[in-house]
C-alpha cells in the first residue's frame, strides 16, 4: 500500500502537525509492542524519541500589515 500525504508540505503548520501525529503514533507502538512481547522496529524506536514539534500558530498577514500602519492591531493604549 502506498502512502498518500495529505498535508501541504510547504505549510509547516502542516508538516509539524503530521510530525506530531506521527510521533505519538510510534509511542503508542512501542507500548502496545512493549505490552504484548514484541519487538519494535529501530525506524519506530528513534521516531518515538523524537521530541514533538511546538505548537505555533501563523499570525494572518491581514492582522501584520494593520500593526504596521498602525492600525487597531497596534493601538496600545
Amino acid at each position: 500500500m502506498t502512502y498518500r500525504r495529505t498535508y501541504d508540505r510547504n505549510d509547516p503548520e502542516q508538516v509539524a502537525a503530521a510530525l506530531r501525529k506521527e510521533i505519538r503514533a510510534a509511542r503508542l507502538k512501542m507500548t502496545l509492542d512493549k505490552k504484548q512481547g514484541r519487538e519494535t522496529s529501530p525506524q519506530v524506536k528513534l521516531l518515538a524519541g523524537l521530541t514533538l514539534p511546538p505548537l505555533v500558530r501563523q499570525v494572518s498577514r491581514a492582522r501584520n500589515a494593520q500593526a504596521d500602519e498602525g492600525g487597531p492591531a497596534a493601538a496600545t493604549e
